[in-house]
C-alpha cells in the first residue's frame, strides 16, 4: 500500500469519526429537545435557576481552569465574566415568557406564543471559553432549545469542564439527558459539520471572522457575531479624569479581551497634554516613536494584520518584554502614537489586549474622521465610545458612527456588554448588524432564539372592507 493511499485512507477514517460524533450527538439532542418540548414554564424556570446556582458556585474554579489552559487575561476577570453570565444575566431574563402564550392584545386581537427552535450549534472562542458557554446554555435552556458545543480548541478543557458542571445541575434538576453536549475530539472539521448538520436548527458563533462567515454560510438561521475596533474620542469637554479612568478599567479588565473594548483614542489637540499625563499617572506606558515598529511587530501578525495569538490576553508588561521595550514596573497599558490606518500602520487594528493606538484630532471633525476610518478597519457595526459633556457633540456622534453601541462617558468593554451602568440588554454576543455582515444590530438575548407566533381575530367584518373599497373606487369614477 503506498505512503499516499495510506494517508487518504486515515483522511477518510477521521471524517468519518467526525460525522460518526456529530451525528449521535445531534440525534441524543433531538430526542432531548423533543421532551424538553413538553415542559411548562415553572419548571423551564426552575432548571435554570438550578445551572445558574452552579455555575456562580463553580465561577472560581472554572475561570482558573480557563487561565490556565489559555494563558489569557486574569482569573478574578475570568471569574466576574462567569458570574456576570449566569446571575446577572438571568436577573435580566427570568421574568421573561418563553414557553406557550406569551402575551395577548385583546383590543387588537392578537396573541403570541412562543416556541423553540430546536437543536443549536454553539461555537464559542478562547477569548471567554468559559463565560461564553455558560451565557449561551442559559439562553437556550430558557428558550427550552437543545445546544451541542464545537469548542475553540484551545479552550477545550475549561469549556468541557463548563459544560459538564452546568449539564449535571440541569439534569440533577429535571432536564432530559443530553440537552447539553459538545464536541469531544475539537477540530475545525469538527465544528463545520456540526454548523451544517441538517438537523440543527441555527448556529450561534462568536469567534473570528473566518468562523462566523462559515457560520452564515450554512445555508441555516445564523447568529455570528465578530471582532471589534472600538474608538474612543476623548473630546476636549470631557472629564479628563474620569475618561481615562474609564478606558484604563477596560483596557485592563481580564486583559482587553472583550470584544467592544477600547484599541485607540483620538483626544482632542487642546487637552493632549493634560490627557497624556492622566494616562501616566494611572499606569499607562506612551511607548517612544522609536519602538513603536518594536510593538507593532511583536502585536500584530504581518501575514493576517490580525493579533497575534501569543499576544492576545497578555498583560502590558509581558508584551513590552516580548517586543524587546523597557517600561516602568507596574505599567497597565501600552499607548503608541501612530499616523494613520490601515494595513501599513498595522497598530490601528483589532489588539485585544492592553495596548491602545493614540490619534491627535485638531478638530471635532478630524476626530470623526479618524473614528469613522478605525470603524471601517474591521470595526464596522460594533462598538463607539465617546467622553465629553457636550450633548450636541453626543448628539452628532450617535447619527454619525457607523456603530451598534455607541457607549458616552464609561468603559467600553464593561458597557457594550450591557446592564452594568447602562440599559442595554446583558449578553456575551454584540450584534454588529449589516455593518458588521450580522444578521442582528442589537445585545442578543432569549428572545433571539424563539420562533414566535401570532393568532390574529379580525378586528373587523370583511364585507365592511370590500364594501368601503368599492366605494372609494365609486367615488374616483364620478
Amino acid at each position: 500500500m503506498s505512503f499516499m493511499t495510506v494517508a487518504l485512507k486515515k483522511v477518510y477514517n477521521a471524517d468519518q469519526n467526525v460525522a460518526t460524533e456529530v451525528n449521535d450527538l445531534v440525534a441524543q439532542a433531538q430526542h432531548a429537545f423533543k421532551e424538553y418540548q413538553q415542559f411548562d414554564q415553572a419548571q423551564v424556570n426552575a432548571i435554570c435557576q438550578a445551572v445558574v446556582n452552579a455555575a456562580i458556585a463553580h465561577s472560581r474554579a472554572l475561570a482558573f481552569l480557563a487561565w490556565k489552559e489559555t494563558g489569557r487575561g486574569n482569573a478574578e476577570d475570568k471569574a466576574i465574566k462567569n458570574i456576570y453570565a449566569s446571575q446577572y444575566i438571568w436577573n435580566n431574563i427570568k421574568d421573561d415568557k418563553t414557553v406557550g402564550k406569551i402575551a395577548e392584545d385583546p383590543v387588537h386581537g392578537l396573541t403570541t406564543y412562543a416556541e423553540p427552535l430546536g437543536v443549536v450549534a454553539g461555537v464559542t472562542p478562547v477569548t471567554n471559553p468559559t463565560s461564553t458557554v455558560i451565557f449561551k446554555i442559559l439562553m437556550a435552556l430558557k428558550t427550552r432549545n437543545a445546544i451541542i458545543f464545537g469548542l475553540h480548541p484551545q479552550a477545550q478543557q475549561c469549556g468541557a469542564a463548563t459544560i459538564k458542571v452546568l449539564s449535571q445541575a440541569a439534569t440533577n434538576a429535571g432536564a432530559p439527558e443530553n440537552l447539553i453536549q459538545y464536541i469531544h475530539q475539537p477540530s475545525i472539521e469538527a465544528t463545520s459539520a456540526l454548523m451544517n448538520n441538517p438537523q440543527v436548527a441555527i448556529v450561534l458563533a462568536t469567534g473570528g471572522p473566518g468562523m462566523v462567515k462559515a457560520a452564515y454560510s450554512t445555508g441555516k438561521p445564523a447568529l455570528g457575531v465578530g471582532p471589534g475596533n472600538a474608538p474612543a474620542y476623548i473630546e476636549k469637554s470631557a472629564d479628563v479624569h474620569a475618561a481615562v479612568s474609564d478606558i484604563m478599567l477596560s483596557k485592563t479588565f481580564d486583559n482587553g479581551m472583550i470584544c467592544a473594548s477600547e484599541n485607540s483614542i483620538v483626544i482632542d489637540a487642546d487637552i493632549e497634554d493634560k490627557v497624556k499625563a492622566e494616562f501616566t499617572k494611572q499606569g499607562a506606558y506612551f511607548v517612544p516613536a522609536e519602538d513603536v515598529q518594536k510593538l507593532s511587530d511583536a502585536v500584530i501578525d504581518p501575514e493576517r494584520h490580525t493579533v497575534r495569538g501569543p499576544i492576545a490576553g497578555q498583560s502590558a508588561e509581558k508584551i513590552a518584554k516580548l517586543a524587546g521595550i523597557k517600561v516602568p514596573a507596574g505599567t497597565k497599558v501600552l499607548i503608541a502614537a501612530i499616523s494613520g490606518i490601515g494595513v501599513n500602520y498595522p497598530l490601528s487594528g483589532e489588539k485585544l489586549s492592553p495596548v491602545l493606538s493614540m490619534y491627535r484630532a485638531n478638530n471635532e471633525q478630524a476626530a470623526f474622521n479618524i473614528c469613522l476610518a478605525l470603524l471601517n478597519y474591521g470595526g464596522l457595526g460594533h462598538t463607539a465610545a465617546l467622553h465629553t459633556k457636550n450633548k450636541q457633540v453626543i448628539a452628532d456622534f450617535g447619527q454619525k458612527m457607523p456603530a451598534c453601541r455607541i457607549l458616552v462617558n464609561q468603559p467600553a468593554s464593561l458597557g457594550g456588554i450591557g446592564g452594568l451602568f447602562n440599559a442595554l440588554t446583558p449578553s456575551l454576543t454584540l450584534g454588529t448588524g449589516s455593518y458588521g455582515k450580522n444578521s442582528i444590530s442589537h445585545n442578543l438575548s432569549d428572545k433571539d432564539l424563539l420562533n414566535i407566533k401570532t393568532v390574529a381575530t379580525p378586528t373587523r367584518h370583511p364585507n365592511d372592507l370590500i364594501n368601503e373599497l368599492r366605494g372609494v373606487i365609486r367615488r374616483q369614477q364620478l
